[in-house]
């Protein structure tokens, strides 16, 4: 990882020796609990709760080296290097799960069988990106001009947590179930096999690529990114538990009796992410635009309004589901901070951008 890092830096050097350089920091998360709060999601669910489907969240932090290439006074473009750090974690869930789950976290009793069905993808790992951002350029005499960005990601995932479970819980009790599992992961942290061993897990090797593409005519701007294309994630030795556990043999049940029946290993494993959409329609002589995002189940759209001062642009925005925040951009920072209420430990939906940046 360290050599890959080195190779690319010089690559960014050799490229031109006519350029213009910038150093940044970058910082970006994006979380979302559907049944609870984020704070109950990671603590326990004891708090308000409605019926929900999913929980995601998505952190990453990285430093940055660019260059802006020149050659005898034509542009071609920035390419840049950049490391850094990426927590990423998607759970989803049918309904009737959810209802289970917060019975089970809270001793009450089931009304009606419930259907059990979930799936986690969960990883965090060091990173190390290079991208491309072309000039403008026009493809016709329309006037439309055009820019597009390339970038790849390549990953080293140290700890990882990837599964599904499928079955039935049984009312009235919420200790009477019968699910299948199938569970990857290099720590165990299910509560119904507390004496499952732990194993010692290798890191990974993982990739990822990105692409986007806008459009600007007149006083217009469209564009579209799409995150986490070709996402691949390799674990040479990961921790594999396939059982069917069963405390109940009722009406759907899906183990062929009751107890534990299952083996625990280590294999190799190659897991996946879904891949990510983004995208807005500004009109910037008003400076209003409308941004859309979506990531498998989870989506957002929403309208922000900016306003350009003497200390840089602020803007609000307005988001569904429910979250409102503000920004402030200037030359070298900025930052942007969002959420569905200012009692943070009862938040739902919060998303965070900061970043700095020097030029020379």
């Amino acid at each position: 990882m360290r050599f890959l890092t080195c190779f690319l830096l010089l690559l960014s050097f050799y490229v031109s020796a006519y350029s213009d350089n910038e150093i940044d920091a970058q910082f970006s998360m994006i979380a979302t609990s559907e049944p609870v709060s984020l704070d109950d999601m990671v603590t326990g669910w004891d708090g308000d709760y409605q019926k929900g489907e999913l929980a995601y969240a998505n952190l990453s932090w990285e430093v940055g080296f660019a260059k802006s290439i020149e050659i005898n006074g034509d542009t071609f473009g920035k390419v840049r290097v950049s490391r850094g750090y990426r927590i990423y974690y998607y759970l989803k869930f049918d309904q009737d799960t959810a209802d289970y789950y917060r019975a089970q976290e809270q001793g009450l009793a089931l009304t009606e069988n419930k259907k059990l069905d979930l799936e986690v993808k969960h990883f965090e790992s060091p990173s190390i990106s290079l991208s491309y951002s072309s000039p403008d350029f026009q493809l016709s005499s329309a006037g439309v001009k055009y820019q597009f960005e390339l970038a790849g990601h390549v990953y080293q995932p140290g700890h990882l947590q990837f599964g599904e479970i499928k079955g039935v819980a049984y009312s009235p009790s919420a200790d009477d179930f019968s699910a299948t599992l199938d569970y990857r992961y290099d720590q165990f942290k299910l509560p119904w096999l507390e004496d499952e061993q732990n194993y010692e897990v290798d890191k990974g090797i993982g990739y990822s690529f990105d692409a986007g593409l806008s459009a600007e005519f007149d006083s217009w701007l469209a564009s579209i990114e799409i995150s986490d294309m070709l996402a691949r994630f390799h674990w040479q030795d990961a921790g594999v538990t396939v059982a069917c556990l069963q405390t109940f043999a009722g009406v759907g049940a899906v183990c062929d009796s009751t107890g534990g029946n299952g083996r625990s290993d280590q294999k190799e494993i190659v897991e996946t992410i879904p891949v990510s959409y983004s995208g807005l329609i500004r009109n910037k002589k008003m400076d209003i635009s409308i941004h859309g995002y979506q990531h498998d189940r989870y989506y957002r759209v929403g309208i922000e309004k900016g306003q350009q001062t003497a200390l840089g642009r602020f803007a609000l925005f307005l988001y569904h589901p429910r979250l409102v925040g503000a920004s402030w951009q200037t030359d070298y920072f900025n930052i942007q901070f969002g959420a569905d209420t200012l009692e943070f430990s009862q938040a739902r939906n919060i998303q965070m951008n900061m970043g700095v940046n020097w030029h020379w």
